[in-house]
């Protein structure tokens, strides 16, 4: 189910707009991760991480399950202007998240996924000049 992680880094390491993109590994959680500057990671920057599974079809026949697994593609953004409300931060994200968007959607996943599709992401969280804004995707294959 984890397959997909470097596959996906290396999608979007791709993109020349974003300076790197990080594994599961580099990332605590939405809510903790509150200073990209103590964290060292330079911006703008993606975050992949699995967010999780659901069984779709499961038989016990021939002991397979169709699963969709979850992913998150979190963007970090800093900006030392307008820090309490975050403006100039969510103005560069936007069109960085445009071309993350249009990016995986196009993209065609390896063999046995299907592509991905759009899911509702957790809200972004913006602190001390640092947008983190998650875009959330989908895919299915058998287990």
């Amino acid at each position: 189910m984890l397959a997909l992680e470097q596959p996906l880094i290396d999608e979007l390491g791709k993109l020349p707009e974003l300076v790197k993109v990080y594994g599961m590994a580099a990332f605590d959680d939405l809510a903790d991760f509150d200073d990209l500057e103590k964290a060292g990671k330079p911006t703008p920057c993606a975050f992949v991480i699995y967010d999780g599974y659901r069984v779709i079809e499961s038989n016990r026949q021939r002991r397979a399950a169709r699963v969709e697994t979850r992913w998150l593609v979190v963007l970090a953004v800093k900006s030392a202007a307008s820090t309490i409300a975050g403006g100039q931060a969510r103005l560069a994200a936007a069109p960085l998240a445009t071309t993350v968007l249009r990016t995986l959607l196009d993209w065609v996943p390896p063999p046995g996924y299907t592509p991905l599709s759009l899911e509702t992401p957790p809200p972004p969280v913006f602190q001390a000049g640092a947008l983190l804004f998650p875009l959330a995707f989908a895919t299915q294959h058998v287990v």
